[in-house]
């Protein structure tokens, strides 16, 4: 399955750690990876198989201020 939205954090629960995913006003948890750190506070995408994420990460598109 596909997951999108800001990443906003991390947790850590007895099964592991997860990153935070928000969109609108719900969130997902999706399997941690060390590549994703740099991406806080960034709109992420990534498709979840199994018990891993393939991120697809890259520039954020939207008005530069």
């Amino acid at each position: 399955s596909n997951v999108s939205g800001k990443f906003t954090g991390t947790v850590q629960i007895t099964s592991g750690k997860f990153a935070i995913v928000e969109k609108a006003h719900e969130f997902t948890l999706v399997p941690w990876r060390p590549v994703i750190d740099r991406q806080l506070g960034r709109e992420v995408m990534g498709v979840v198989q199994g018990g891993s994420v393939s991120w697809q990460l890259g520039r954020q598109r939207g008005l530069g201020l």
